[in-house]
């Protein structure tokens, strides 16, 4: 009957608007909502005497749906929609609502994301971590480091590297090791990028007791044989008979026969050999900057090869120090090699 009239009325007026009255009916809700809002916060005084007490709930879910028609197509104010969000997470946060605050922080991440403002809103991405910690997820709170990360990594890759560590030690301290792959190997790929291997060689290391906690004991000697493969890249043939000496069981596995052989050929000057060894699956199913590294140690081979008769590749003291410690049989880092064995494989090698 009349309410059906009613209905059918109002849909006509719909599409007699056209995009630009839509647009304006959205940008003017949206200043209605602002104001709103800002009458829950208590912010306007009545008559100049006083001020109501903050309805800090009201206020959040009004700034809350003013950012969302902001950041809209239709309106397209993405400076003031980020403003929105920020009060959203701030009456939230006064409203003791702390996981909608950092959603909201969240929010404004995204937007400034999708503005390419990749510091500030790696920055939002970094506040809502906190935030989430302080209400007790942590898990939120590694995954809003982990966005941080990622939309900082071209541009910042030391505050990424940053943030996907810290991501990777919440996550480890929770004991959720499972959530991990992803963000190791984005890690991994970002430092190596960068040429960062002495970083990447620590991480590696220091992923070793994960991979023993998951039981994945493939993983486990591929980074095993990622930290030899990452210290012939640099000459060090001292160090990579080391580790592969102090990974004890991996040495009598695919993978450690492959590392003694790329060692082997390294320290013989044997380009061929390393080029030959390297282009097989121990070494081609590595992660894929991993595998990259392998793939050139042929031409560090030949730029070495006359160094190896009167050194070792850098001097021990400018190697990361690996921390101490084995797990499940399986030694998941390297020994500090002694002067003593150092001068051994001095003698070796000449």
């Amino acid at each position: 009957g009349q309410r059906e009239r009613w209905s059918e009325e109002r849909r006509r007026r719909g599409r007699r608007l056209g995009p630009r009255a839509r647009e304006d009916r959205m940008a003017a809700r949206a200043e209605e909502l602002l104001k709103e809002a800002e009458k829950h916060m208590g912010k306007k005084a009545f008559f100049g005497l006083m001020k109501s007490k903050p309805n800090y709930e009201g206020a959040a879910d009004a700034f809350q749906q003013a950012a969302a028609l902001l950041r809209s197509p239709a309106v397209k104010d993405p400076i003031r929609a980020v403003k929105a969000f920020e009060d959203a997470a701030a009456a939230h946060r006064n409203a003791g609502s702390l996981g909608f605050a950092a959603a909201c922080l969240e929010d404004a991440g995204n937007v400034l994301r999708d503005q390419k403002q990749v510091q500030k809103a790696s920055i939002k991405y970094l506040e809502a971590s906190e935030v989430h910690k302080s209400a007790g997820n942590f898990e939120k709170a590694a995954d809003s480091l982990l966005k941080a990360a990622k939309v900082s990594a071209d541009e910042e890759p030391d505050n990424a590297i940053t943030a996907y560590l810290d991501a990777i030690t919440i996550l480890e301290d929770e004991e959720k090791h499972i959530f991990i792959s992803d963000a190791w190997r984005a890690c991994l790929s970002l430092m190596l990028r960068n040429n960062k291997v002495d970083e990447a060689i620590t991480f590696l290391l220091r992923m070793c007791p994960t991979f023993v906690s998951l039981k994945q004991p493939e993983y486990l000697r591929k980074a095993q044989l990622s930290v030899i493969v990452l210290q012939l890249s640099q000459a060090d043939t001292v160090a990579a008979s080391c580790s592969l000496e102090g990974f004890g069981e991996f040495q009598i596995h695919q993978e450690g026969e492959a590392a003694a052989d790329l060692i082997e050929a390294f320290e013989n000057g044997d380009e061929d050999g390393v080029k030959k060894l390297t282009s097989t699956q121990s070494f081609t199913l590595l992660e894929n900057q991993v595998g990259r590294v392998a793939h050139r140690l042929k031409d560090v081979c030949r730029e070495a090869a006359s160094d190896l008769t009167g050194g070792g590749g850098r001097p021990a003291a400018s190697r990361p120090a690996p921390p101490g410690g084995a797990a499940a049989g399986a030694a998941t880092n390297a020994p500090a090699a002694s002067a003593a064995n150092d001068a051994d494989d001095m003698d070796d090698l000449m």
